[in-house]
């Protein structure tokens, strides 16, 4: 694990505001899931415009991918846990090089597993594109 993904975690789990609709189960109670999002967006025509790219979380902001140079690509990959029911995922371009410009989520995967890590289904959303100006977003909905 990266520096930068441990120090993701620690702040995740600090917050839990990021949400994934949080509870206050323990981790031995049914009452929630264990998610891992798979996630990235690349710019369509692959030109480098890509400065600042969040993953929002039932509007939270989950996380941040700012490269150090402009890219073409940007991974959004996180875990947490959620509550059942209705969730979003929203994937933000919040600052580029020239806007707007073309982006493309390929495939988002969520899969889930119980508390005790154990898979329970993964869910595959559709590819989308958009033309996004800098802060819109391309969003999702799925449940639990």
């Amino acid at each position: 694990m990266s520096l930068k993904q441990v120090s993701l975690a620690i702040m995740l789990a600090a917050s839990c505001s990021w949400a994934l609709g949080c509870s206050s189960s323990s981790p031995t109670s049914s009452s929630g899931f264990q998610l891992a999002i798979t996630i990235s967006v690349a710019n369509t025509a692959k030109a480098l415009t890509i400065q600042q790219a969040q993953l929002l979380v039932d509007g939270a902001t989950a996380v941040v991918n700012s490269p150090t140079t402009p890219a073409a690509t940007a991974a959004l990959n996180v875990t947490g846990q959620a509550t059942p029911g209705a969730h979003t995922l929203a994937v933000a371009i919040i600052m580029q090089t020239s806007t707007p410009n073309s982006y493309t989520v390929t495939t988002p995967t969520i899969q889930v597993y119980d508390l005790n890590a154990k898979l329970l289904k993964t869910i595959q959303l559709p590819t989308q594109t958009a033309v996004l100006e800098t802060g819109h977003v391309i969003q999702y909905s799925f449940s639990l």
